[in-house]
């Protein structure tokens, strides 16, 4: 054992083996890198034509796409560098754009272009263009030919559901796509149009590692909350009306984003007029901008006056620039009226900003790390930078066909992170979530190493229950423990194995079952392991019953076994049997619960040794403090050394454990507990001979529990 009761992990069964001077072999195990991150996006643009007209439709993606229109398939294109022209029949009135572009997740362009042409009108895509508007989605679709979201209405995206669940449907934003590089493209005007994307849980993973996405090119406003929804529905053909004359003067919009962001822009657009009405006739002629965090306090961060006077292109749009500003509500104020007929409509209100969106998630394709065989996963190492206040935590699954998979392990945040899925398997799966409150500073995930070994192993099957499923807690039990064993000659065979157990085991060795020959010399328990050795290695299929005695300390404990090959440090975790136990008509488990609480949360606590003599001589050079915890879980605990005269001498660092047995199983072991004491003071000196008081402290609620006791040192 550590200094830190662990979880289950094979680092603690290598480690319990080791220091018992067990033979092993440095083996070595294969390393997958993975350093791209693979994600699909589905987008949905409309284009408005007066009548049904032949045309075409110019595309060019960042990696593999399949394009259709109004539901039916127009061509598939895996090549970056290449814009391809599809001659298409344009319907009258709406038509459906429909693009799923699945990106293999290296570093480089990322998004999509596209052009609709029919009878000299060009429509490109665009995140700030809404008279074409584009979005999209990371839900998974249908890839086919007439499939229901190719021809999903813009009035239906708000309510789109597949099997009961919600597609959430975005405006797109900006692409990182150069079209400067494409000549088929060379007589658009660039200085708008502009490739268009969609970040797939809120990462972007085309920058050379995995971070949060940017909200460059997106429009903050669209489809959040006002009152006057129209405004920030996407769609120009929904616009806010305002009223005639000086009527206009001081009247308002204001839009809630939510949340906070860095926001730095505001752009209006005006309704497209009618065919006997102008951009004129609809355009505003002059607002101001101010900007909230909270929606009481307002601050004027800038104004358009006498809009068409210098560019009658101001007409069409305006907008107001100014220092990035974090803020959660935008208002704009009417402060100029053109004449007493004109009743300006504007189309849409756009809120744009800069920084990273604060969390996003990712979820990995089915990993085979470059080989078929069914893996014995060892642990995987994280590269990449997280700040202080940012988080990012990883957890995996393992399976065999990428579609029935194990659960989910814990999160973890450690860069080394021990892998405690089921094994062996030939597929591996993880899920990555990142968050932080900074919205200028993402966290980046450069890449992961799995290492593990798809050689020999031990066995290529073994699944185990335990029984009684419920007992009491604290209270000796005799607990049986069922392996079955499927061993082949492509396997090493098992020499030992260790179970995981909540108290020190004693173990029936007469008891068991099933053939094996235990070797006595090799078999041993631990505060919370039980290590059995066979002598011969198990080499065939086997079935065995391996009775002991523990007892639970807490609510519920898991059996977790973990079988060794011969000289061998890397171990195969023993999977939960399959099915239902006949004799208790419930599923077999490894986990055995308590039907009781009635046991001391702390007890059994006494220093090891009583007396210590820290001269550096190599014998009791420090003291150790033991003892039983129950019913806890990660609870905060932490040791204070006071002289008789009740000044604080040591705080030792805090801890948090589970319920355990935190003590030298029999007299002469080894000692190793959560707390040792040097001898010396907080600030390094040395303490004289005498005694010394110590405080042991479960820091729970509502109250602490504590233990007091004496311990002396002497020279």
């Amino acid at each position: 054992m550590g200094t830190r009761r662990p979880r289950p992990g094979r680092s603690l069964a290598v480690a319990l083996l080791l220091a018992c001077g067990w033979p092993a072999t440095t083996q070595a195990l294969e390393r997958a890198p993975i350093n791209t991150w693979a994600t699909t996006a589905y987008y949905l643009g409309y284009a408005e034509f007066a009548d049904k007209v032949a045309g075409q439709i110019r595309i060019t993606a960042a990696d593999r796409y399949s394009l259709y229109l109004n539901g039916d398939l127009v061509g598939v294109d895996d090549d970056p560098g290449s814009v391809e022209t599809y001659e298409v029949e344009f319907a009258r009135r709406t038509n459906m754009v429909a693009v799923v572009v699945e990106h293999g997740g290296v570093a480089g362009d990322y998004g999509l272009f596209c052009v609709l042409e029919a009878e000299g009108v060009l429509m490109p895509s665009s995140p700030t263009d809404r008279v074409t508007p584009w979005f999209w989605t990371g839900f998974t679709l249908d890839n086919e030919d007439n499939a229901a979201w190719t021809k999903l209405k813009l009035n239906k995206l708000s309510d789109h559901e597949i099997d009961d669940q919600a597609v959430t449907w975005r405006g797109v934003q900006a692409g990182s796509l150069d079209l400067a590089r494409f000549a088929e493209f060379a007589a658009l005007d660039l200085t708008k149009a502009r490739s268009v994307a969609g970040f797939p849980g809120g990462l972007d993973g085309s920058q050379g590692g995995l971070r949060l996405r940017s909200f460059e090119g997106q429009n903050l406003a669209l489809n959040t909350f006002s009152g006057d929804p129209k405004i920030i529905d996407g769609s120009l053909a929904s616009p806010k009306s305002f009223p005639k004359g000086a009527r206009i003067l001081f009247d308002e919009v204001e839009v809630d984003l939510g949340r906070l962001f860095p926001v730095n822009r505001i752009r209006v657009i005006t309704q497209p007029p009618g065919r006997s009405g102008s951009f004129e006739d609809n355009s505003l002629r002059g607002y101001d901008v101010l900007i909230s965090k909270d929606g009481v306090n307002y601050l004027a961060v800038g104004s358009r006056n006498q809009i068409g006077e210098e560019s009658r292109s101001d007409f069409l749009e305006t907008a107001v620039d100014f220092p990035t500003i974090i803020a959660r509500y935008v208002r704009m104020v009417v402060t100029e009226f053109a004449n007493r007929n004109a009743s300006p409509s504007v189309g849409e209100l756009e809120v744009f900003g800069e920084g990273f969106d604060r969390q996003g998630t990712y979820l990995s394709p089915a990993l085979d790390l470059g080989s078929s065989e069914r893996k014995n996963f060892d642990r995987v190492l994280r590269f990449g930078d997280v700040s202080v206040t940012a988080d990012m935590a990883i957890q995996f699954r393992s399976g065999d066909d990428g579609e029935n998979w194990s659960g989910w392990s814990a999160w973890s945040r450690a860069p080394e992170i021990e892998l405690t899925v089921p094994e062996p398997r030939r597929l591996l799966q993880f899920r990555l979530r990142m968050q932080t409150p900074d919205s200028f500073v993402s966290p980046q995930l450069d890449s992961l190493v799995v290492l593990y070994d798809d050689g020999s192993l031990p066995a290529s099957v073994a699944m185990a229950s335990i029984v009684p499923p419920r007992v009491s807690i604290g209270v000796d039990t005799t607990f049986t423990y069922s392996l079955g064993l499927e061993v082949g000659a492509q396997n090493s065979g098992i020499d030992r194995l260790i179970i995981l157990t909540p108290w020190p085991a004693q173990l029936d060795i007469a008891g068991i079952s099933g053939g094996a020959t235990i070797a006595a010399e090799g078999t041993y328990a631990t505060g919370d392991s039980l290590v059995i050795a066979f002598d011969p290695p198990i080499t065939s299929d086997a079935q065995l019953e391996i009775p002991f005695t523990s007892r639970l300390l807490s609510a519920s404990h898991t059996f977790q076994g973990f079988l060794f090959a011969p000289d061998a440090d890397d171990a195969l975790s023993v999977q939960p049997r399959e099915g239902e136990d006949p004799l208790t008509a419930l599923p077999y488990s490894v986990v055995s619960e308590a039907t009781s609480f009635d046991f001391p949360i702390l007890q059994n606590v006494r220093p090891y040794p009583a007396v210590f003599t820290p001269n550096n001589d190599g014998v009791n050079d420090r003291v150790g403090f033991g003892f039983t915890l129950g019913r806890v879980s990660a609870a905060p605990a932490r040791v204070e050394i006071y002289g008789l005269g009740g000044n604080l001498v040591r705080a030792l660092s805090e801890q948090r454990l589970d319920a355990g047995f935190y003590a030298p199983v029999g007299l002469g072991a080894r000692v190793e507990v959560p707390f040792f004491w040097d001898g010396r003071a907080q600030g390094g000196d040395m303490q004289p001979p005498g005694l010394y008081l110590y405080r042991l402290i479960i820091d729970i609620e509502p109250d602490a529990v504590v233990a007091t006791g004496v311990v002396g040192i002497a020279y």
